[in-house]
C-alpha cells in the first residue's frame, strides 16, 4: 500500500508541473549564496608555464564573472522557473548532462546533444552548426529557445531579473549601476563561461614536461603513450582534433560519415558553391571527453568504445565526406591497412571511406589516452558551482 501511495504522490506532483501557468514558480524559491570576497575568475598566475593560453588574451572581470555565474545557474531565466543554463551544463559531467537530448523547461527534448563549454575563449564558433561566433550572443540564445528555456521576449526576461533583489548589488559591482539590460547579461554570462578553463589534466602535465610533443610523456603509462602516438601520428585523429583542446583549434566543421543520408543537415551553407552542405557539424573539443557521454550531435554513441569502433570500421559513404576520412586513392590524406586492389574498390556517391584496421590493443590505448584529458580539479572547483540555495537556509 505504501508503494501505491508513493506512486500516486509522484503522479500528482508531475501533474502539478504540467498544469502550472507558464510563469508560475515551480518548487521552493532559491537565492544565491556567495563568498564575502569574489572568486578569482581571471588568474593568469595559475597558467604560467602552460603550453597554451586558455584565456586566449581575454580579460575577465571577477565581479562581472560573478554576476554571470548567478545568471548561469538562475532558474528565473526559464519561462516557468524550472531550468537554468546549468541544468544542461553540469559541472560534474564536464558541463554537459549525459542525456542524449536535454529536456527543456516543459520537458521537451532539445534538438541536439548538449556540448561542453570549456575553454570557449580558444574557440571561434559555437553550437553544432557553428551559427554563432560571439560568445556574449551565444549565451542568450538558449534562454530565448522555445524548447530549452522559453523566454523569447527580451523585456520579459529583463523584468524577471529586475524582480530579484539579489541582482541589484551584483549589477552595481559589475557595471557601476543596477540597470539590467540583455547586453549586460550577455557580457556577464560570457565572461563566466569564458573563465571555465581546463588546463590541469594529465595531458597538460605531460606536455609541460617535454620540449617537443613527439617525445614520450614521463607521467604516462606505456598504454597511454601508445594511445597518444596513435592519436597524433598513426591515425588521422589529430587532423581534425588538433591543438590544445583537440578540436582543431579553429573549431571547424566536418562531415565524418555518420550517415549516408542525414536527417539533420548541420551547418547551413554551400558546398562547392552549388550544393547545399549536408551532415557538417562542429568539431567538438575532446577535453574531459570521458565525462561527456553520449557522443556526436545526436548522442548516438554511449561509450568511447563505440566512438572508436565507428572511426575504425563504421564511416559511411557520403558525397561530402571529409577528405581526412577518405582513402588515399579517393582524394584522402591517409593509407591505412592493406591496399585494396582497384577491381575491389567500392565507391558510392564518389567516396570510399577510410578503414583503419585497428587492433584491440590500439583501440584500448586510444581510449586510455583520451581518459588523460580529464580535468578533475575543474569538476570540483567551487567558483564554477551552482551558488543557489533554498531561501532561508
Amino acid at each position: 500500500m505504501k508503494v501505491v501511495y508513493t506512486i500516486l504522490a509522484s503522479l500528482f506532483a508531475v501533474s502539478l508541473l504540467w498544469t502550472c501557468k507558464p510563469d508560475e514558480v515551480i518548487g521552493e524559491e532559491r537565492v544565491p549564496h556567495l563568498p564575502a570576497e569574489v572568486y578569482r575568475y581571471y588568474d593568469t598566475t595559475a597558467i604560467q608555464g602552460l603550453f597554451f593560453d586558455p584565456y586566449n588574451d581575454s580579460v575577465i572581470n571577477d565581479h562581472i564573472a560573478t554576476l554571470g555565474r548567478v545568471l548561469f545557474y538562475d532558474t528565473r531565466l526559464s519561462r516557468n522557473n524550472r531550468v537554468s543554463c546549468g541544468t544542461c551544463h553540469r559541472q560534474a559531467t564536464g558541463f554537459t548532462d549525459n542525456f542524449v537530448h536535454s529536456l527543456g523547461f516543459e520537458f521537451l527534448p532539445a534538438e541536439r546533444n548538449t556540448q561542453g563549454i570549456v575553454n570557449t575563449g580558444t574557440q571561434i564558433g559555437f553550437f553544432w552548426d557553428l551559427r554563432e561566433q560571439l560568445l556574449d550572443h551565444m549565451v542568450l540564445q538558449p534562454i530565448a529557445n522555445h524548447i530549452e528555456m522559453g523566454i523569447d521576449d527580451e523585456a520579459y526576461m529583463i523584468s524577471k531579473v529586475e524582480d530579484a533583489a539579489y541582482y541589484k548589488p551584483l549589477f552595481t559591482n559589475a557595471f557601476g549601476s543596477e540597470e539590467v539590460t540583455s547586453h549586460r547579461m550577455g557580457i556577464a554570462m560570457a565572461q563566466f563561461v569564458r573563465s571555465i578553463i581546463s588546463y590541469r589534466t594529465k595531458f597538460d602535465e605531460g606536455r609541460s614536461q617535454v620540449s617537443h610533443p613527439t617525445m614520450t610523456f614521463p607521467n604516462y603509462t606505456e598504454e597511454e603513450n601508445l594511445g597518444r602516438h596513435l592519436f597524433f601520428f598513426k591515425f588521422p585523429c589529430s587532423t581534425c582534433h588538433g591543438g590544445p583542446n583537440l578540436d582543431g583549434s579553429l573549431t571547424f566543421a566536418q562531415n565524418i560519415g555518420l550517415d549516408e543520408h542525414y536527417s539533420d543537415p548541420g551547418v547551413i551553407g554551400m558546398f562547392n558553391e552549388t550544393t547545399p552542405l549536408n551532415g557538417w557539424f562542429k568539431t567538438p573539443p575532446l577535453r574531459n571527453i570521458a565525462l561527456t557521454a553520449p557522443y556526436m550531435h545526436d548522442g548516438r554513441f554511449q561509450t568511447l568504445e563505440e566512438v572508436v569502433e565507428f572511426y575504425n570500421s563504421g564511416i559511411q559513404y557520403h558525397p561530402q565526406l571529409s577528405q581526412t576520412l577518405r582513402t588515399h586513392d579517393n582524394g584522402g590524406l591517409f593509407n591505412l591497412g592493406p591496399s585494396i586492389p582497384p577491381e575491389h574498390h567500392v565507391v558510392i556517391n564518389g567516396t570510399m571511406p577510410l578503414r583503419m584496421f585497428m587492433t584491440d590493443a590500439e583501440k584500448n590505448a586510444l581510449i586510455a589516452f583520451m581518459r588523460t584529458l580529464t580535468d578533475y580539479e575543474l569538476m570540483q572547483d567551487p567558483k564554477f558551482s551552482d551558488p543557489f540555495v533554498a531561501k532561508g537556509q
